[in-house]
């Protein structure tokens, strides 16, 4: 595999971990958002951070591998 495609498989994949990231957080953070009303935002990334690394770790990064790798 060549240096071109090596970085556009790298970059594949780190366009899909990205939207996946971006997806993950905004769904904690408006799911919570009822439950930490005028939290200071410490408390909140107290809270949001736990299942967030649980979703990228189960669910962005595998699915990231899955349509960010070499077909």
């Amino acid at each position: 595999m060549n240096a071109f495609a090596r970085l556009a498989v790298r970059l594949r994949f780190l366009s899909v971990a990205i939207v996946g990231a971006y997806a993950a957080i905004n769904l904690l953070l408006m799911a919570l958002a009822p439950i930490t009303q005028g939290w200071p935002t410490l408390g909140v990334t107290a809270l949001v951070v736990p299942p967030m690394v649980l979703a990228m770790v189960y669910g962005v990064i595998p699915i990231a591998f899955r349509f960010g790798s070499p077909r």
